[in-house]
């Protein structure tokens, strides 16, 4: 077989990258509008990126592969991809599982798929830090996202025949398992049954963490970066959503102390209540702009295929999840200053009538007198 495999891994490093400050370290190029193929909306886009692309000078130990490409994109809401496109010449069918644990050598040193592109984040992160906005938005651990994408470019007469002939490999292929492994039939028929084509030449099965392409005109451009963005709008969920597990945490530890500890618990109050607004406002923008991030309305080939992807990542769970978790963090903060505005409240009253008590006893003793 001929064609390439193609490994995606995004990684969230903050809020936002400033892109024009990371031009002037990072020699890339402004992202381009996608190639409006395949019956592609004319309104489609996408978010602001830089990117580059270096071509690998390598040895491997597999003859069959041809070329190396390293791709680098920076992305303007904290989001960095890096994609390893591995081209190959007439490899048996059953050997493209080997290749992402397939070892090579470049002049940097030896690789997996797995450690060049960890190896490349390291070294393009370290030169951009100082043009990455965190605030509000400090991870400790990076949080990532990998797809892997196997590409088929010889020219197959019936795909869908060429697919049901080799399912239990592709199966396996596409679940990451053993090659091996003996699956159940129901279990093979769930992964490649949802297929989709344009072409009578073309062929897409999609599953969580791959997927199979075959294409003799090698236009998957599209393809390619649809599911990019799927992967960047489910990166960037998980994301909001650790934020919040984190925020909901400093919440509950925040409310036990203001109840405990009653001393200027108003004051502390409204400055906690102040900073959960502008992270409230802050994740609802972030929200909002990878929700609209693609708007693929329609019957449009490419929207079936988002539409497909988002189910599989159940973006739209992800999206009302964390609009809940962000309902759920003001309202304990809003409850607990509304509690202590009461109690204030009754203590003024208490105090009022204290003196009203004491003004009326006044008024006695000086009619007795």
């Amino acid at each position: 077989m001929n064609g390439e495999i193609i490994f995606l891994r995004l990684t969230d490093v903050g809020r936002k990258i400033d892109l024009i400050k990371a031009s002037k370290i990072f020699p890339g190029i402004p992202g381009k509008r996608i190639t409006k193929t395949k019956d592609t909306p004319s309104y489609l886009d996408f978010p602001k990126s830089l990117n580059l692309e270096i071509t690998q000078n390598f040895k491997s130990e597999l003859p069959f592969i041809t070329e190396i490409l390293l791709q680098i994109k920076l992305y303007e809401e904290g989001v960095i991809t890096m994609i390893t496109r591995i081209s190959f010449n007439e490899m048996p069918l059953e050997k493209l599982h080997i290749i992402r644990k397939t070892a090579f050598s470049t002049l940097e040193g030896k690789f997996t798929v797995n450690s060049f592109q960890k190896f490349h984040f390291n070294k393009i992160f370290s030169q951009i830090r100082s043009c990455i906005e965190e605030e509000g938005f400090i991870l400790g651990v990076s949080k990532y996202e990998k797809y892997v994408l196997y590409c088929l470019t010889d020219k197959i007469d019936d795909p869908h025949d060429f697919v049901e002939k080799n399912r239990n490999y592709l199966a396996t292929l596409l679940m990451g398992e053993n090659p091996n492994l003996n699956l159940h039939p129901n279990q093979i028929e769930s992964t490649l049954s949802n297929a989709f084509s344009f072409l009578k030449t073309d062929y897409l099965i999609f599953d969580f963490d791959r997927a199979l392409i075959i294409d003799p005109n090698r236009d998957y451009y599209d393809i390619l970066l649809i599911a990019e963005i799927a992967n960047y709008q489910l990166l960037e969920l998980r994301t909001l959503d650790y934020l919040l597990d984190r925020r909901l945490a400093i919440a509950e530890e925040d409310i036990r102390q203001i109840y405990l500890r009653r001393r200027s618990i108003g004051r502390r109050l409204n400055r906690k209540v102040g900073n959960l607004l502008r992270l409230r406002y802050d994740l609802i923008f972030v929200l909002e702009n990878i929700e609209n991030v693609s708007k693929l309305i329609g019957d449009y080939y490419l929207a079936q295929i988002y539409s497909n992807l988002s189910k599989l990542f159940e973006l739209g769970h992800w999206s009302d999840s964390i609009r809940h978790r962000l309902e759920s963090v003001e309202d304990m903060y809003n409850i607990a200053q509304t509690n202590i505005n009461e109690r204030f409240l009754l203590y003024v009253e208490i105090l009022l009538s204290f003196v009203f008590i004491m003004e009326f006893i006044f008024l006695i003793f000086d009619f007795f007198r």
